[in-house]
């Protein structure tokens, strides 16, 4: 998609926020005994950066149990709690938002498109003042926000620059959409393939995890061994979505790494300790690295016994994130101050057994889906770059 990239003349003239945007203070309050119903929608249901409402649910008046901000079709609607997330929507009807978003009116002669598209860009998270106290989100005031300057050409140029930024953001919504789509293609040929050998059966021949791995504990470390050795791969690099941990901007450790902790590609690592309870035990696989590196304390690492390779990688980290072998892992686990699950309950998951050359061909497919989707995230990061040159031309006075 090729989008246009000229903006118009140099930008002039800025103004306040202020001169363009009214603020709506209409508040549902429950001791005023509101009757009837009405279309809430919260934060949660607003995608960041996008400005793209994802739900909504409609909610009996008389029920609410705390204050509502009420809006009307056309304002703008500004989630000013955490307002790096850019929770920034145009009203599509009337209805009620919770109270940590503001409601904008647009005055006549402005295109509240391209007022929506400056509070969700850089520049305005630049310019504006955001606020964090003590045990409170960082947040941004309506005050602040109104005093925000925006450069503001005539309204026809407004009308295009959104125009652009729109055509801009529909690719990246769409490139956005396909990496998802992607990625859950993966899982359909996953259970197409092995749905029936993974339905509870006593017929169904299962091995335990211990019987196939040799599990080692990562090493433990205090804070002052941090340094500039070897790097770590951590709990939080275990959580992707994608099904290697991500071996990116690691801490490094200044200790004496025996060789058996230096790990391989292939290895597959186990979330040991979380701090929430439904992290435990979750499943990646070492991408390989041509640095050495090894794993911190709160990681298992299974990496399986020559005689016992009955398995392939990819087919067991899909089968350990089902949501039903996911449940058993983390009922397995220990509490004490934080959730545990040791070597030898993680040895006794079981897996069925299925027949090798299937897993063979279902982790070719995998690949090959993986080049994919390495290919569209490079796609992507170009059209978040073109996105950002073009919202910083757009609002810095410089196109």
């Amino acid at each position: 998609m090729n989008i246009e990239v000229n903006m118009g003349p140099r930008l002039d003239r800025t103004c306040p926020l202020g001169d363009l945007l009214d603020f709506r203070n209409d508040i549902v309050h429950p001791e005023d005994n509101p009757t009837g119903s009405s279309i809430f929608v919260g934060l949660e249901h607003i995608e960041r950066d996008t400005g793209v409402r994802i739900g909504s649910e409609r909610i009996n008046l008389n029920e609410m149990t705390g204050r509502r901000a009420r809006f009307r079709a056309g304002d703008i609607v500004y989630g000013y709690l955490r307002p790096y997330l850019n929770k920034v929507w145009i009203a599509e009807f009337d209805g009620i938002c919770s109270v940590d978003q503001y409601v904008f009116v647009v005055r006549p002669g402005v295109d509240r498109n391209y007022v929506a598209r400056f509070l969700r860009s850089a520049e305005f998270l630049k310019t504006a003042p955001i606020r964090s106290a003590p045990g409170q989100l960082p947040r941004i005031r309506s005050g602040e926000i109104a005093a925000t300057p925006i450069p503001l050409p005539p309204l026809d140029e407004q009308r295009r620059i959104a125009a652009v930024l729109d055509k801009a953001d529909v690719l990246r919504r769409k490139r956005k959409r396909a990496l998802g789509l992607l990625k859950k293609l993966t899982q359909s040929i996953f259970a197409e393939m092995f749905g029936d050998a993974l339905k509870e059966s006593a017929s169904n021949k299962k091995i335990s995890l211990g019987e196939i791995f040799d599990f080692k504990n990562g090493v433990n470390f205090s804070s002052g061994d941090r340094g500039r050795g070897m790097p770590v791969v951590d709990v939080l690099n275990m959580y992707t979505d994608d099904i290697f941990a991500s071996i990116g901007n690691l801490y490094r450790v200044d200790l004496n790494i025996r060789n058996d902790m230096i790990l391989s590609e292939g290895d597959l690592l186990f979330v040991r300790s979380s701090v929430k309870r439904e992290g435990v035990g979750w499943a990646s696989l070492f991408p390989g690295s041509k640095e050495p590196m090894t794993h911190c304390g709160f990681i298992i690492r299974a990496r399986p016994r020559l005689q016992k390779v009955t398995f392939r990688p990819h087919f067991l980290v899909h089968y350990l994130r089902l949501p039903e072998v996911r449940s058993r892992l983390i009922a397995s686990a220990g509490q004490v101050a934080i959730t545990n699950i040791n070597q030898e309950r993680l040895g006794g998951i079981e897996v069925p057994q299925v027949r090798l050359r299937e897993q063979e061909l279902f982790e070719l497919i995998a690949k090959k889906i993986e080049k994919q989707v390495v290919l569209l995230k490079k796609q992507m990061a170009d059209t978040e770059f073109l996105f950002s040159s073009l919202q910083s031309r757009a609002f810095s006075g410089q196109v």
